[in-house]
């Protein structure tokens, strides 16, 4: 844009030369400076904004606050007026003289409120980062000088806030913000987005949470497996045998399952509590007479789940059904704990073509695996195997020798 980065002494600049009264906190010049003699350093403001915009208002208006500049003319508050003004042409721009040094211009950049933008969250922290290199170095300092007597106790535990304050934000909200910076320098293709969001959205906490979540679901997947058939597992499928409630004992009824039922009081007595980790979560497929009686809720409260939500799959073809025939199959979703959930944009809906009787499509098994970190999954009255991440339990499960084990007595039905 033109913006010198030179040095110089305040005559060389173009700045009238006044006469510096330390008591004065400021001076007001009767000239004006050259915008190329405007020393422009290391700005912490990377989102200019509108200056097209800012341009036009200054147009109309005229400038109505000058820009701040140092003695030797450095900039201090003002780049997106100093640019607004370049790109209408002008040559010289009106300026206040502050007697700040070079290491205070952060906070005056910081401070300037004259048609201001507010920084976004990683500039708040950029220019936090640079408060505190300045107070450890006068910190430094002053240890020199009191020959290394200075107390670091009370006071450095108060740094953080003392920083934050002078941002304007809390201690808490600052700490939480660098962190999501930290976690985008270090990786940036894992942890980019999020800064991305937080800039756009100016929203600290909720990026930070889902920061700590995804670096949780990195621990977790990185967990030694459990033992297969035993657990304890973080994430368990359950697709119930549910017995069959309307006219079960018509042949002519197409409701008539092609597999053995079990009873309501013995899907409740599964224990599948013993399989759990203590914060796990549970997918549980069930039918909509099931849902609708109650019957699907009660077996999760009889193994210590607590319902969340329910995914509904939409298949390509209807099936059976007494008053209406079936096109969709319902999954509660459940937990026990404090389980670690990646969220996502992901919907209640899936849509995806049906399969096999009872197999359950492949993108279910995905939108758990991208929701729910687990070194190994259980999926008990399996009829798919969705991966080698997958331990498959049931009379019609597939099995691998190399890796599957027994099916457990309690998956065992017995024959209609």
């Amino acid at each position: 844009m033109g913006l010198n980065r030179r040095s110089g002494d305040g005559e060389a600049q173009g700045i009238a030369p006044r006469e510096r009264d330390s008591s004065t906190p400021f001076l007001r010049p009767t000239s004006t400076i050259p915008i190329a003699d405007v020393i422009v350093g290391e700005r912490h403001r990377c989102d200019m904004g509108d200056i097209e915009g800012l341009a036009a208002s200054i147009a109309k208006d005229t400038l109505l606050h000058p820009i701040v500049v140092t003695f030797d003319g450095h900039l201090i508050a003002g780049e997106r007026r100093l640019r607004a003004v370049e790109r209408l042409g002008w040559k010289t721009v009106p300026c206040t003289i502050v007697p700040l040094n070079l290491d205070q211009i952060v906070r005056g950049e910081f401070a300037e409120n004259t048609c201001r933008k507010d920084f976004t969250p990683s500039e708040l922290v950029a220019i936090g980062q640079e408060i505190e290199r300045l107070e450890h170095t006068r910190e430094r300092a002053k240890e020199r000088m009191t020959l290394g007597k200075v107390s670091t106790g009370s006071e450095s535990g108060k740094a953080r806030d003392k920083v934050a304050a002078q941002l304007g934000i809390s201690g808490r909200t600052y700490e939480r913000a660098k962190a999501v910076v930290d976690a985008a320098e270090a990786e940036p293709e894992k942890f980019g987005k999020l800064l991305e969001q937080m800039d756009r959205t100016g929203r600290v906490n909720g990026v930070f949470r889902r920061l700590k979540i995804a670096k949780q679901a990195v621990l977790i997947r990185a967990e030694p497996p459990p033992l297969p058939g035993n657990g304890p597992y973080r994430v368990i499928v359950v697709d119930s045998p549910w017995p069959t409630q309307v006219r079960g004992d018509d042949p002519s009824c197409r409701r008539v399952p092609p597999f053995p039922p079990m009873s309501i009081e013995d899907i409740c007595a599964t224990p599948v509590a013993d399989l759990a980790h203590d914060d796990c979560v549970l997918w549980h497929w069930t039918t909509n007479a099931d849902l609708l009686s109650g019957d699907a809720l009660a077996a999760l409260k009889a193994w210590g789940f607590t319902p969340k939500t329910m995914l509904t799959w939409v298949k390509d073809r209807i099936g059976t059904g007494d008053w209406l025939r079936g096109q969709t199959e319902q999954c509660i979703m459940a937990v026990r704990g404090n389980p670690t959930v990646t969220l996502t944009n992901e919907s209640t809906v899936l849509f995806a073509p049906a399969r096999g009787h009872s197999a359950k499509p492949p993108e279910f098994y995905d939108l758990v695996e991208r929701l729910c970190p687990a070194p190994r999954y259980a999926d008990l009255f399996s009829r798919y195997r969705h991966n080698d991440k997958w331990d498959c339990h049931g009379d019609e499960a597939p099995t691998d020798p190399s890796d599957m084990p027994d099916i457990p007595a309690f998956l065992r039905r017995a024959a209609p």
